[in-house]
Parts: structure tokens; C-alpha cells; sequence
């Protein structure tokens, strides 16, 4: 076992307060909740170099959100498969932007598989989007929402297959 080297820290009367009320498993004491703060902070500067890693770790920041959101649908029984495919796509978007962006001493090809990798999420969520979209009432908290988003997207991608249309 690592050697323990004890440090004597001070702290203001918020982040007592803030030490004394967080929550972590099996950490009662405040030096357990210390060494538990130091072990995300490690996991996350860790989980920056590594597009799966990175992504658990932003799934477990947000996951807070989604369970008070989760049980306010239950309790109301009004659901947004909008909001819920966020929750689920977002991190593995931004995992990829954060862990697998190319760094100095690339190459082109690195550019360019990168974008290709995020094109692909990107433009599948876009398909799940436009999916929801599909029936009336939307599977949305506002059931007009995906009407009322829809409407310009899909005068702009007319506009757009029309000149692609008069190019060929």
C-alpha cells in the first residue's frame, strides 16, 4: 500500500459545509470524501485520453439529471424520447470530441477520420430527431415541438436538394 503523508488544509465555512453535506459511498470521514474528490479528479484527467473512459465519466455527470428527470416523468407521466435520446447520445458526441480529437504531430488522414467519426453520430442523431417527427402528436413535453423545429429544417434541405438537383 502507497505511503499516507498527512496535509493540513484550510478551508472556508462553504466548503466545510459543502465537504460535510457531500455524498459519497463508503466515505463518512472528511478525509475519505478528500481522497474520494482527488480520485474523480484523477479518473476524469485519466478519462480525457480515452474516448471510453470519457464517456463513462460524462454519463455518470450527467446521470444526476437524468434520474430527477426520469422521476418527474413518472410522477407526471409525460415522457420526451427527445430529451431521453439526449441523455443517451450527447455523452458518446462528446467523449469523442474530448478524447479523440487529433493532437499535434498529426496527420491529415487523422482530420479527416475524426470528422468522419462525429459526422456519423452527428448525422445519426439528426435521423433520431427527424424519427420523432414521424408521428402527431411528437414523442415530445410539447407535442408541437418536432412541428414547429421541423418546419425550417425542412425548407432549408428543399432548398438545398434543389440546387443540389440544378448542379447535376
Amino acid at each position: 500500500m502507497p505511503k499516507s503523508i498527512p496535509i493540513s488544509v484550510r478551508l472556508s465555512d462553504d466548503d466545510v459545509a459543502f465537504l460535510a453535506s457531500y455524498e459519497v459511498q463508503g466515505a463518512r470521514t472528511p478525509s475519505d470524501k478528500l481522497r474520494e474528490i482527488l480520485k474523480t479528479a484523477r479518473e476524469r484527467e485519466r478519462g480525457a485520453q480515452d474516448v471510453s473512459s470519457c464517456e463513462d465519466l460524462l454519463r455518470q455527470m450527467a446521470r444526476p439529471g437524468e434520474k430527477k428527470l426520469r422521476q418527474l416523468q413518472r410522477e407526471t407521466g409525460v415522457r420526451s424520447d427527445l430529451v431521453l435520446k439526449l441523455y443517451e447520445r450527447l455523452p458518446e458526441m462528446l467523449a469523442e470530441l474530448i478524447a479523440a480529437a487529433p493532437g499535434p504531430g498529426g496527420e491529415e488522414n487523422e482530420l479527416r477520420r475524426f470528422e468522419a467519426d462525429l459526422s456519423a453520430e452527428l448525422f445519426s442523431l439528426i435521423e433520431e430527431v427527424f424519427d420523432l417527427g414521424l408521428t402527431s402528436p411528437s414523442r415530445t413535453y410539447d407535442p408541437e415541438l418536432m412541428d414547429n423545429r421541423l418546419t425550417p429544417i425542412l425548407e432549408i434541405a428543399k432548398i438545398l436538394d434543389q440546387r443540389r438537383q440544378s448542379e447535376t
